[in-house]
């Protein structure tokens, strides 16, 4: 009698309602985990899209700055990880009620100590059409992750920064790839354990319906659509063909003309910018910047511009393909006239041709030889030394 006092066994329905409470609380944290993730991808993207942020390579959050390149690899790793440790811990609570003798009442009474997994596992979830059930809701979280996702590569690869200008289309293949990749395995690691408890719960088939799926790719559409806004609704409509010109421009700086209402960003180029300071060759001081600004001003006060916009950077700013044309000259009619072959009133090669800008992305190759001879020749801010505008910007 003495021994069994001092070793009092223990109840296996108290151990399986233990390991119940612990599944349904790991996963629960994990249900938080994906909140946070979904917060985060909406306060990224929007912080990608704020001007100062649009036009560079970085999101910048105070003094520091987190470059757009990684935030697509991030999103999506984060997604494989939400994704494997949602499975693991539906795996690990099927298992649990599986293997449990606890009544349904008892288990049920578990379920409702934490409200929030509760929903997800309730008998209306079964119902394809309750699009606020809990499933309904985890999904819509996910799509408008998955969608600022898309938005946040599409700023990556396709604008400036780290943008248009460095293109690569092979680039956007991989991360299409890697999105479908990412939601296959999603589906097929989540929804066969759900399936699962939803049928011990309740004794129903479940299914996620063409209803959620069509809702889940509607959200991924309007995300992706909302974020990148100033692409899909531009102003240009009305320039005809859009087109912006011919018309007169002024330089705001080395790589920007004010027209037609518009700032209009040459494509391809990174100039200095107007407050930057350079060294000449004897290491002296001078203002490089606003000598670029005043280079670009001379090259358009006579004659007028044409513009083919590129990318809305917002609804007042685009990076363009320019070129001067004179009054005789016929405006284009197609907008191959402005990629194909060489043109020699481009704008953005006439800057690096000056030596007031280097090219970028694209421009690196289009305009290559160009700045090979402006650093031979040791024109504009080759005569001495200067830092990156982009460094400078960073610094500034």
């Amino acid at each position: 009698m003495a021994a069994t006092a001092q070793h009092p066994q223990i109840n296996p329905l108290s151990v399986q309602a233990a390991s119940l409470v612990r599944s349904i609380d790991a996963l629960s944290n994990i249900f938080w985990l994906c909140f946070l993730g979904f917060f985060l991808s909406i306060f990224f993207a929007g912080l990608a899209q704020l001007e100062d942020n649009a036009y560079t390579d970085s999101i910048y959050l105070g003094e520091y700055q987190v470059p757009k390149a990684i935030l697509p690899l991030a999103s999506l790793s984060f997604a494989v990880f939400a994704f494997w440790l949602v499975s693991n811990r539906l795996n690990m609570l099927s298992y649990v009620l599986s293997t449990s003798a606890l009544s349904f009442t008892v288990v049920r009474d578990i379920f409702h100590l934490n409200p929030p997994v509760l929903h997800v596992f309730d008998r209306i979830n079964s119902n394809p059409w309750s699009l606020f059930s809990g499933v309904s809701v985890f999904i819509f979280i996910w799509a408008v992750f998955f969608g600022n996702a898309i938005a946040l590569i599409w700023s990556t690869a396709v604008e400036q920064g780290a943008t248009v200008a460095e293109f690569d289309p092979i680039l956007l293949i991989i991360y299409a790839v890697a999105i479908i990749a990412v939601l296959v395995f999603g589906a097929r690691a989540v929804v066969p354990p759900l399936r699962a408890i939803l049928n011990t719960l309740h004794g129903e088939s479940f299914k996620v319906g063409w209803q959620r799926h069509a809702m889940a790719f509607l959200v991924i559409a309007l995300t992706v659509v909302i974020n990148e806004s100033d692409q899909f609704f531009s102003d240009f409509d009305n320039e005809g063909d859009d087109f912006i010109g011919p018309a007169y421009a002024n330089a705001i700086d080395g790589e920007t003309l004010f027209m037609r209402g518009f700032e209009v960003v040459l494509f391809g180029i990174d100039a200095v910018e107007r407050d930057q300071v350079c060294q000449d060759a004897m290491g002296q001081d001078y203002p490089c910047g606003m000598q670029a600004t005043q280079a670009l001003q001379e090259l358009v006060q006579s004659e007028r511009v044409v513009c083919w916009p590129l990318v809305n950077v917002n609804e007042n700013r685009v990076l363009a393909i320019c070129k001067l044309t004179t009054e005789d000259e016929p405006p284009p009619m197609e907008a191959e006239e402005f990629i194909d072959g060489f043109q020699p009133g481009d704008l953005s090669r006439l800057m690096v041709v000056e030596g007031h800008a280097v090219g970028i992305g694209i421009g690196e190759n289009r305009f290559g030889e160009e700045q090979m001879e402006a650093q031979t020749l040791r024109k504009g801010i080759w005569k001495g030394s200067f830092q990156p505008p982009r460094l400078w910007r960073s610094q500034h």
